[in-house]
């Protein structure tokens, strides 16, 4: 009776976590959608702005001037802006305040407008230029006066929405951690429902709580530490990328660049799940395809640069062909967690150099090395199990998990290869080699193998 009690209230508790994350979610994507609609409107008013300044510079320089190219201009701002309002409207049917004030804007606009063609008809009769009416002045204060008002109202619920998407967050991140509390409370009530009938099993209940404890860590760190900052990153960057039109080359290319990366944020979440894999023994999946090591190595570096501006990061290789067929995406996490390792535990001063090569029978050769004091002997051994991290690390970098070598090491294994480690007075090198999938030598390497090499001397 008791597990029956213990399974519904299972059941029960479950069935609350997933109704109580499924509206997180929903209250998410709306408040997202929200924030988008509010920037469209802001960019819309922002375009309408300027599109009346344009066809002010237009009728001023041709009043002045008298070049067709003008008036063509000032006619064509003119159309531009007509659409734009239009525009505004269909994007602010939601709101009766900002409905209520398009009439008056379309008004002001159309007055404005004949003023402006009033003074361009009378340069054409053959009468003196005049830059400025005082009825189109006046008209074009009023504009930017309504079109104030507007922003301001949009800036206002742009605001509140940005808190409803706060309090989605906040109550995202309490769903987590209540629903794993409750799972916890449940997975005890039903250990003590049943642990008379499981004494045989009691260590591999403990090894199952083991695992649950590292996959609640992994979720935790996936579902807090990367989600939330990643959704306001991919919202931003994609409503930037919605006006591509109206951005420079170089700053739509920087926002692919921040879509890319943050596209690696979301791989990264998932090597997180992977790392469970691998302590259950089914080891990383690794996808061997054609690519460019250079390439793949390049772009890896490129990103730790941008993120360590203060560090000079080297990419040495003469190797004149380093194309393969590896896994690209396990082989950028590899480089970028060994390039991190030698960031955090090198020399400050000194540079960290990423080396490519292939060996005599074909395979992948990268080396790290930074400067520094060389790693202590005990640590050596253990530098590539899970949790084991250097000295320092957890002042330097207390939300780490000391996963990093664990995870090149599996990668390493994964492509049938292997990782080494030298330290010495003249600093830290490791040695990765990975066999070429499409190379009729690449069962040359041991699957799987890992050496540790330290050239101290012995204590």
């Amino acid at each position: 009776m008791r597990i029956v009690a213990a399974f519904a209230a299972a059941l029960l508790g479950i069935g609350a976590v997933t109704a109580a994350s499924l509206r997180s979610l929903s209250a998410r994507r709306d408040s997202s959608r929200w924030i988008v609609h509010s920037q469209d409107v802001r960019l819309s008013i922002a375009r309408v702005s300027t599109l009346a300044t344009d066809a002010d510079s237009a009728q001023r320089s041709y009043l002045l001037d008298g070049r067709e190219e003008y008036l063509e201009s000032f006619r064509r701002a003119e159309e531009d802006l007509a659409k734009e309002v239009e525009r505004l409207a269909a994007l602010t049917r939601d709101n009766p305040r900002q409905q209520e004030r398009i009439p008056e804007l379309r008004s002001l606009l159309q007055a404005r407008a004949q003023a402006l063609r009033d003074a361009i008809e009378r340069r054409q009769a053959g009468e003196p230029a005049v830059p400025e009416t005082g009825e189109a002045t006046r008209l074009t204060q009023r504009g930017r006066v309504l079109l104030a008002g507007m922003e301001d109202e949009e800036t206002a619920l742009l605001s509140r929405r940005l808190e409803r998407l706060a309090r989605a967050d906040r109550l995202s991140v309490a769903v987590t951690a209540g629903g794993a509390v409750l799972l916890l409370v449940l997975v005890g009530a039903a250990a003590f429902a049943v642990r008379g009938h499981l004494r045989r099993r009691e260590e591999q209940a403990r090894e199952r709580a083991r695992l649950v404890e590292y996959q609640q860590r992994l979720i935790a760190i996936a579902g807090h530490d990367l989600r939330n900052p990643l959704t306001a990153v991919l919202v931003s960057a994609q409503m930037l990328l919605q006006r591509r039109e109206e951005l420079k080359p170089a700053h739509a290319n920087a926002v692919s660049r921040i879509l890319r990366s943050a596209a690696r944020i979301d791989a990264l979440a998932g090597l997180l799940i992977d790392f469970t894999y691998a302590r259950l023994g089914k080891g990383i999946p690794a996808r061997a395809s054609a690519m460019d090591a250079r390439a793949i190595v390049e772009r890896a570096i490129e990103e730790l640069r941008e993120t360590n501006p203060g560090r000079e990061i080297r990419l040495e290789s003469a190797a004149a062909n380093l194309s393969g067929s590896w896994d690209p995406d396990r082989v950028s996490q590899l480089v970028s967690n060994l390039v991190s390792n030698a960031l955090q535990y090198g020399a400050p001063e000194g540079p960290v150099t990423v080396s490519l090569s292939r060996d005599a029978a074909g395979a992948l050769d990268i080396r790290v090395h930074n400067l520094g004091p060389p790693l202590a002997a005990g640590l050596l051994q253990h530098l590539f199990e899970p949790h084991r991290r250097g000295d320092g690390a957890e002042s330097a970098n207390p939300r780490g998990l000391g996963l990093g070598l664990f995870i090149v090491r599996e990668i390493a294994r994964a492509h049938g290869g292997s990782v080494e480690l030298r330290s010495e007075a003249e600093g830290t090198t490791f040695f990765v080699l990975l066999p070429d999938a499409g190379s009729p030598a690449s069962g040359a390497l041991a699957a799987g193998s890992m050496k540790v090499a330290s050239s101290l001397p012995a204590a």
